[in-house]
This record gives structure tokens, sequence and C-alpha cells, in this order.
């Protein structure tokens, strides 16, 4: 049975897109894949979940969702030389840096959708990034999102 995309859907779907093209741009051509990955991975690649909702703490009608996104650098193993563990540092500091650049430039709806064709009528332009970190042990980055829309559960107006 197909489910009709809801909007929380839609928007990790334009996410994806965008950020893909984004590092393909960068000359690091990266699948953006659906939910969330853990553990080593053996390839660059990147992922997008959604991850949880709670009211806006302005407006209890408005909802906050929250997603995630990690860019996973392939695995390497330092053999006790200096030389693969700087190599694989500036990889990951030059992750952290594009992904920051790929998050600020979808900071609104209107060039999301633009970004990744994607309609995401129903979705405010409410978006933003709340913290991005590089995981050394994991050698990823991950960004957390925050994205406002109303609530599905409001009451009343």
């Amino acid at each position: 049975m197909a489910f009709e995309q809801g909007f929380r859907t839609k928007f990790r779907k334009a996410l994806q897109i965008h950020l893909s093209a984004f590092f393909t741009a960068a000359e690091l051509p990266i699948a953006f894949e659906d939910g969330l990955l853990e553990g080593p991975q053996e390839r660059d690649v990147g992922c997008v979940w959604f991850d949880n909702v709670r009211p806006h703490r302005a407006d209890w009608n408005n909802e906050e969702a929250s997603f995630g996104v990690r860019v996973f650098r392939h695995f390497k193993q330092d053999q006790g030389g200096t030389e693969p563990r700087a190599a694989q540092e500036e990889a990951l500091e030059w992750t952290f840096e594009t992904l920051e650049d790929a998050l600020q430039a979808v900071l609104n709806r209107p060039l999301l959708q633009v970004s990744s064709g994607i309609d995401l009528s129903g979705w405010y332009d409410y978006f933003i990034v709340q913290e991005v970190i590089l995981v050394h042990p994991g050698q990823y980055v991950q960004a957390t999102l925050a994205t406002q829309a109303r609530s599905r559960t409001r009451r009343g107006g």
C-alpha cells in the first residue's frame, strides 16, 4: 500500500536532493539515503531522518519538528602513521564546512523547493540549523535542524 507523502517526508526528501546536488557540485558526490545510518561506513554517504515533534515554545498551535543529517566519510583505520590521521581530519573539517554551506543555502522554503523540485506547500518558511558537530570516532559530521509548521494535534482555531 502506497501512502501519500506528508509534509515532513516531503521536507526530508527535498533536503536529501538538495544536499546531494550541493555536495556533487563541491566535487564530492554523495548519495543521501532515507533514515539514520550508524557505525563506520565503507563509502562516502549521507543520511537524513525525521526525529521528533514537540509543541513550539512560543505558540502551541504550531509544532517544531526535528530532523537530523549525517555525512559519513569513508572510514579509515589509522595504522599508526601521522599522515593518514591528518588527511582524514582535513577531510572531516572540509565536510563540516561544506555541510554548513549546503544548509545555509536552503534556510527558507522557496530556495529548497527550487533546488529540489519538490512542492513544499503547507510547510512554513521557518528552518534553522540548531547544531553541527564533528564526530571523530565515527568519522562523520552531524547536523540537527528544526522546522516549524501548524501542529497536527492543535486545539481550537
